[in-house]
């Protein structure tokens, strides 16, 4: 299929090369506007951009631990942009794409995950922004900027009911957006703060804010009221020394990384300290650069490690039970992650410095 697009009504044949030309007037140049329009139209229906669920087939099969052992964990799937979750750009974004020579938005440097139902949210502060996919409706929308002001340092993020939250670091404050990507709100934290790590208690329509910068956590209301205040600097239960990541169990218990005290501190629902775990060293169950965790239906705890560039499980108790990863660029692999969600059986972690996220599945079994 040939298309020609004339955009002027003068002549540029050898003959007329040395004449002078008219000057194309606006009519023109819409009217070429137009003409260009429906044959980029022609162009993509007569291309073959195919439909497809989310790709699978992008990894070998590997598990955790290596056989004769019973597999108890299972690489799923790696991908860093919208086209590798099968989700297609629309017709009118391909044309604007091949038009302006954009494509598919890819991870710079991603960190913090969040996964309610079929949508995955991934702060990328490489990149400024936020890649929210929407497996449902086969739609990916980048959050760049809350208010007209461009997202500064995005690291963590969570979704509760519709609404996106995102940690801007950098700006000390927390975006809220609803679930077609418009900014809400944005509520200013105190000087001194440092939010980081996110994560929801849907059942209590809670949101955990881990501060950094003020050594403690957070807990908000959906509207922005801190109605929770956990921590201060120290050593002793309940005290934190740079935590940087939470999560929250079915039971409304919350997990802090408490990173420079080499530990996870639990907490119930009222913020009082139930228990803690770990300590610092470079062997088994040992914590050395404790970031992203999570929990899973059953109790179990998944931990990111960036130095051991690995995730290590432990029980409900603290005990420690596997781990699965590694160094390197290889799926099943990481290099300095960072962020981990847990939603049912799977385990998504942030791969930071590989640009990627991989997806992982707990294949149960004994402890």
């Amino acid at each position: 299929m040939t298309f020609v697009v004339n955009c002027g009504s003068f002549d540029t044949s050898s003959n007329v090369a040395h004449a002078r030309r008219p000057r194309p007037t606006a009519s023109d140049r819409r009217r070429c506007r137009r003409i260009a329009m429906v044959a980029a139209l022609y162009l993509l229906a007569g291309c073959n951009w195919g439909r497809g669920g989310p790709k699978a087939d992008n990894v070998p099969r590997i598990v955790w631990p290596e056989p004769p052992e019973q597999a108890r964990i299972e690489l799923v799937s790696v991908f860093s942009g919208a086209s590798e979750l099968g989700i297609e750009r629309s017709i009118w974004t391909r044309l604007a794409n091949l038009i302006t020579g954009g494509a598919d938005v890819q991870m710079v440097r991603p960190t913090g995950i969040a996964v309610s139902s079929e949508r995955i949210a991934v702060a990328d502060p490489g990149a400024g922004v936020v890649h929210v996919y929407d497996l449902s409706r086969h739609r990916a929308v980048v959050l760049a900027a809350c208010r007209a002001v461009a997202l500064g340092e995005p690291v963590g993020v969570a979704m509760l009911a519709d609404r996106i939250y995102v940690s801007d670091s950098a700006r000390a404050r927390i975006d809220v957006f609803d679930s077609a990507g418009d900014c809400e709100a944005s509520w200013e934290l105190e000087s001194g703060s440092r939010p980081a790590g996110v994560a929801a208690d849907s059942s209590r329509a809670r949101l955990y804010v881990a501060d950094v910068g003020a050594h403690r956590v957070l807990g908000f209301d959906p509207q922005g009221n801190v109605i929770l205040r956990i921590g201060n600097r120290g050593i002793d239960a309940g005290e934190f020394n740079y935590p940087t990541w939470v999560a929250v169990d079915d039971a409304g218990n919350l997990y802090v990384t408490d990173s420079l005290n080499f530990r996870v501190q639990i907490f119930d629902p009222n913020g009082t300290p139930t228990g803690a775990f770990g300590d610092q060293g470079d062997s088994s169950g040992q914590l050395a650069r404790p970031k992203g965790i999570g929990v899973d239906r059953d109790g179990h705890l998944y931990l990111v490690d960036a130095l051991f560039d690995a995730v290590q499980l432990f029980g409900r108790d603290g005990r420690y039970l596997m781990v699965f990863g590694g160094q390197g660029r290889e799926p099943g692999h990481f290099w300095l992650p960072s962020g981990l969600a847990v939603d049912h059986d799977r385990i998504f972690v942030a791969d930071s410095y590989n640009r990627r996220v991989q997806v992982f599945r707990f294949l149960g079994g004994g402890s």
